[in-house]
């Protein structure tokens, strides 16, 4: 058995405890006499006392609260009365009723308590019954709450105090609480539970908490028993938010083309309580387009600098940078990718360079949407494929899954180099396909004139010339090749096939046709290759006399 130290004394102030179990206790001769109620006890600086709520119509003249033993730790045959009752609130007919100075139980333990009424008619009300837990429980002195005031510098609130052992025999509380991690201090707030600290050797106890996300809360401080204790609960915690500024690098572009990329960077910042501003260092800012999508990210090293990259879309979009946190006045700024140009690309077919020194070109192109405006594309040509490029001829374009319908033009360089080129449009780029080539060796015939435009009937001309021939560099002459001798009679439009004539080795020719009637002249020149093209002299009228 735990017995009482009567020696203990300390003053405590008055607080009215958790109440026991009580079972009202009515009137024993009529419904009309006294009613007890509302059984508890009371810590008093000089031991426990016990108290109840009485109603008596007629006035209450004594109260009596009789104690048992409530546990095999009292022995079965213990009984105490308390007669010295005295009203501290209220009416004898309707208040509550104390009992004066210490109870005197011997024996740290669980009591029965039954208590009874008596009215100013003599009537004894039905004993009102509950449990006394008599035995020392812990008191909580100069708990402390610190700080008050949450910022994003200082997250974490200090709990300290210290607990005392409370003596209902004689009301002392000078001795030191002492608890075990398991049976500790601990502290609740909007749902979350810290964990249990132990008290040191003077009662003296310090925690830790984090509220966390929770801003605006109230604390309570508790410490585990074979029940429980509740200490002071702290004052309002409240906040106060840091302010936070997001710096672009660049707030935007406009006309970039569609499908490029662009560079969304800067720098994220906070301001300190000094007023000092330091970067908002290993965070993630959210980037969101306002036209849609799934937000991105990105992440900020320790000086605060972020970047991230995005691809240009068909619409002007404003990708917004944000950030919010608690502790943090949210922030957010906007890089905005004004009129973007929709790429257009052109692709070109080998070409080919027929005979006749025509050119046979095809392609197409690809861009987004479904149609170019201005949708003409022309054809160029260069000697070298780098320099001199001039317009030749030109194409339409229907649609992107179209290809350009295939042109034939004559050149006047078969072995040049050709690229298709677009000039663009409001909201679409300019753009020139890769540069096609195609070989074939230019020919020309120089000389080729009848020797005599007015010639006797049945009499011979002279029709002699050069063929030659060019690549990459000069005109050469071109050997051991057939040109033929052509006559158009006048008046017909039909050429006839007269004679042929080689070519030397310096690509001279000579042929002496004879002269029947007037008509035209021509020498040409038909390729028997794929390396060559064709080749035509000057038209000569000879007249026949």
């Amino acid at each position: 058995m735990i017995l009482k130290n009567a020696a203990r004394a300390a003053a405590i102030s008055t607080a009215i405890l958790a109440g026991m179990v009580t079972i009202p206790g009515q009137a024993s001769a009529d419904t009309t006499g006294p009613v007890v109620s509302k059984i508890g006890k009371i810590r008093t600086d000089t031991g426990l006392e016990l108290t109840a709520g009485i109603d008596a119509p007629a006035g209450v003249t004594s109260v009596t609260a009789t104690i048992t033993a409530g546990t095999a730790n009292v022995p079965g045959t213990f009984a105490s009365t308390v007669t010295d009752f005295h009203l501290v609130s209220g009416t004898a007919t309707s208040g509550t009723w104390q009992s004066s100075g210490a109870l005197g139980l011997e024996i740290y333990a669980s009591y029965r308590v039954a208590i009874t009424a008596q009215d100013s008619e003599g009537t004894v009300s039905l004993p009102g019954r509950g449990l006394l837990d008599y035995r020392p429980s812990p008191v909580f002195h100069d708990t402390a709450y610190k700080p008050t005031t949450l910022s994003f510098e200082h997250q974490d609130i200090n709990v300290t105090g210290r607990l005392t052992e409370y003596d209902p025999a004689g009301g002392d509380t000078g001795t030191p609480w002492p608890t075990t991690a398991g049976m500790g201090v601990y502290v609740t707030w909007e749902g979350h539970t810290s964990p249990n600290n132990a008290t040191a050797a003077d009662g003296t106890f310090a925690l830790t908490v984090h509220p966390g996300d929770v801003q605006n809360t109230t604390l309570h401080v508790f410490v585990t028993t074979p029940t429980y204790a509740q200490g002071p609960d702290s004052e309002p915690i409240t906040s106060v938010d840091s302010p936070v500024r997001i710096t672009l690098d660049h707030t935007g572009n406009t006309g970039a083309p569609v499908g490029s990329t662009q560079v969304i960077s800067g720098t994220a910042e906070r301001r300190q309580e000094d007023g000092t501003w330091v970067p908002l260092a290993n965070v993630t800012l959210p980037i969101q387009a306002s036209t849609g999508g799934q937000a991105t990210g990105a992440t900020t090293d320790a000086t605060g600098r972020f970047s991230q990259t995005v691809t240009v879309t068909n619409d002007t979009t404003i990708w917004t940078v944000s950030y919010t946190r608690p502790f943090l006045t949210p922030a957010s700024v906007s890089y905005t990718i004004a009129k973007p140009v929709a790429k257009v690309s052109l692709h070109a077919n080998k070409p080919t360079v027929d005979a006749d020194s025509r050119l046979h070109i095809s392609g197409y192109p690809t861009f987004p949407g479904n149609a170019l405006p201005n949708g003409r594309v022309y054809i160029q040509q260069s000697n070298d494929g780098h320099t001199g490029w001039t317009n030749i001829g030109s194409t339409t374009m229907g649609s992107a899954t179209n290809g350009f319908a295939a042109s034939v033009l004559t050149v006047t360089n078969p072995h040049g180099y050709w690229r298709y080129y677009y000039p663009g449009a409001p909201g679409f780029t300019a753009a020139y396909s890769p540069v096609v080539h195609a070989f074939r060796y230019q020919t020309a015939i120089s000389g080729g004139k009848p020797s005599s435009t007015r010639v006797t009937k049945h009499h011979t001309v002279t029709i002699s010339g050069t063929l030659k021939q060019n690549g990459y560099g000069s005109w050469t002459p071109l050997p051991k090749a057939t040109v033929q001798i052509l006559f158009r009679p006048s008046g017909s439009s039909t050429w006839h096939l007269i004679t042929s004539a080689h070519t030397s080795n310096t690509g001279h020719f000579a042929a002496h046709p004879t002269i029947t009637r007037s008509g035209t002249w021509r020498v040409v020149y038909k390729t028997p290759d794929q390396v060559h093209v064709n080749a035509s002299g000057p038209m000569v009228k000879v007249t026949a006399i």
